[in-house]
């Protein structure tokens, strides 16, 4: 059980990464997907990144989560939108689709929340020859200390926290032959929450939750920040 992402879920909020919707949407002024992509949203909430994309750029989408609540809010998104997108329930680490069948994958503030290396080489394995892998994660500074990184790993029921330089290596070993770095306000910054899909029936233990994750963004700025990296085979 992983109490964040039954935040995420029950409250609805539709990006919770660093930097929010208008972070995602000025990444794709420099990123280009074309009708014909077939595309990948790993982790896709509540669908609003799914839902720009499939509108933007007219493309094939297919998104993925493991939080059932999650999956039902999307498909009721997708569907009040009456948008064509496939929507998984599913494991990171351990995609049900057979490989290369994807010409580009998005991660929003995902893999963290997976055994990365595992999760990076699944990824890697259902993408095409030449696919592209764009993933927004947590990266951490030179000048974390230790109980700080130990504190976030509890709150957010993660593994690890990486380092820029950490990722890239990650995603050499899963076989990507070119990593570009797509420059951005490198602090971590509150997401926007200027959309949520609110549960009727909230658990009392997540407003704590909230607030906890609210004294973390400030406790950690200068100590973690994040990094968007595109990967392609």
């Amino acid at each position: 059980m992983n109490e964040y992402i039954d935040l995420l879920a029950y409250f609805g909020i539709g990006s919770a990464h660093p930097g929010g919707a208008s972070l995602t949407r000025s990444i794709f002024e420099k990123v280009s997907i074309n009708q014909d992509d077939l595309v990948l949203d790993i982790g896709c909430g509540t669908g609003q990144t799914a839902q720009y994309l499939a509108k933007q750029f007219k493309c094939s989408v297919t998104a993925i989560d493991h939080h059932p609540l999650m999956v039902e809010k999307a498909k009721r998104r997708f569907a009040k939108e009456d948008l064509p997108v496939q929507v998984i329930i599913g494991n990171a680490e351990k995609l049900d689709i057979e490989s290369q069948t994807f010409n580009f994958i998005l991660s929003e503030s995902v893999i963290s929340f997976t055994h990365a290396k595992e999760t990076i080489k699944e990824l890697a394995r259902v993408l095409k020859e030449k696919g592209q892998l764009l993933l927004i994660e947590m990266a951490a500074e030179a000048s974390i200390p230790k109980s700080m990184k130990e504190e976030v790993q509890r709150l957010y029921g993660i593994h690890d926290i990486y380092t820029g330089e950490e990722w890239r290596s990650i995603l050499e070993e899963a076989g990507f032959a070119t990593i570009e770095e797509i420059q951005t306000h490198s602090s971590l910054i509150s997401s926007e929450l200027n959309e949520m899909d609110l549960s009727e029936s909230i658990p009392m233990s997540l407003y704590d939750v909230w607030d906890e994750h609210n004294e973390m963004t400030e406790k950690v700025h200068g100590h973690i920040g994040y990094i968007v990296y595109l990967a392609s085979k």
